[in-house]
């Protein structure tokens, strides 16, 4: 059971972060949340109102003063950004958390690391294995025996299938499908709807159906 005293701190005030706030008060997770909501952001300053809740600011990422009960949610897309934030937190020694959406199905053989965010209707399957700090939207299946690598994003509606190995750092578009047992190196980027048939090297960019690389 959640302390009432708790305050929850959404890092980012971006989309992704006004997404990830809209599904925890769908989740019925959290008691009282209305009270003990936060962001905190570098560019953006103004409350966010949202399902007639105001989220309030608490400050810019790097002037945050932790309590020993806070819970830190990574609210972030772009994985880089994500790595650079994490960082800056980290000697700060907050708390970061995992949320997973309660309409989320995952495997009881799968490993999720901190700071994960896993949105509604995504699925993870037997022996998947997932970092630190992952990011997956709605809507996208990860296969039996994936792993992903820290600090990566999946938008929604990916389908990663059984034994793919995707990298640290890798950003993957909305649709993108990946062919079982490839590999995709580090801080790549899969563009929205692309097919991958074949492993991606270290950087690259791979776009369109068949993917290509650039």
């Amino acid at each position: 059971m959640e302390s009432n005293k708790e305050r929850i701190i959404i890092v980012g005030g971006g989309s992704l972060a006004i997404e990830l706030i809209s599904w925890i008060l769908n989740s019925d997770i959290f008691d009282n949340i209305e009270k003990r909501l936060f962001f905190i952001d570098d560019f953006i300053s103004e409350d966010i109102n949202l399902d007639s809740i105001k989220v309030k600011f608490l400050g810019k990422i790097k002037d945050i003063i932790p309590k020993d009960d806070d819970k830190f949610y990574l609210g972030i897309a772009n994985p880089l950004k994500k790595s650079e934030i994490v960082k800056i937190l980290d000697e700060k020694k907050v708390n970061f958390c995992t949320f997973i959406h309660p309409s989320a199905i995952i495997s009881n053989t799968t490993k999720i690391g901190k700071g994960c965010v896993i949105f509604p209707f995504s699925i993870c399957s037997s022996n998947s294995n997932l970092q630190n700090f992952i990011t997956i939207n709605v809507h996208t299946a990860v296969g039996h025996d994936v792993g992903i690598g820290p600090f990566t994003t999946l938008s929604s509606f990916v389908d990663v299938t059984g034994k793919v190995q995707l990298g640290e750092k890798v950003m993957v578009g909305s649709g993108a499908r990946f062919l079982p047992s490839i590999k995709i190196g580090d801080n790549c980027t899969i563009g929205a709807g692309a097919t991958v048939y074949h492993s991606v090297p270290n950087g690259k960019t791979a776009y369109c159906k068949p993917a290509k690389l650039i």
